[in-house]
């Protein structure tokens, strides 16, 4: 059965999958330190036309949001949202 109910339900996509095999062929420096990692940054930064724009990787929506939150809101801040929000029930 199939369900949208949460971005990680499916399984990787075919592509990105063999592409993941492909530098999984020797050690690499981890938590972003890598050369992949910065090839990757550097094509987003380019197609965005955004040289100086910081690129966040996340692991599923929830870091997505609250990545993207605390862009717009300091610590002390609060976030109005509907009551059946995803950012209210789920985060």
């Amino acid at each position: 059965m199939k369900s949208f109910a949460s971005d990680n339900y499916a399984p990787v996509h075919p592509q990105v999958l063999e592409e993941i095999a492909k530098v999984n062929s020797e050690h690499m420096r981890a938590y972003g330190a890598d050369e992949v990692t910065e090839k990757a940054i550097n094509l987003i930064k380019n197609f965005l036309e955004a040289k100086n724009a910081q690129i966040n990787f996340v692991f599923n929506g929830t870091g997505a949001n609250v990545t993207g939150l605390q862009t717009v809101t300091n610590s002390w801040n609060s976030i109005i949202c509907a009551k059946t929000s995803h950012i209210n029930v789920d985060e």
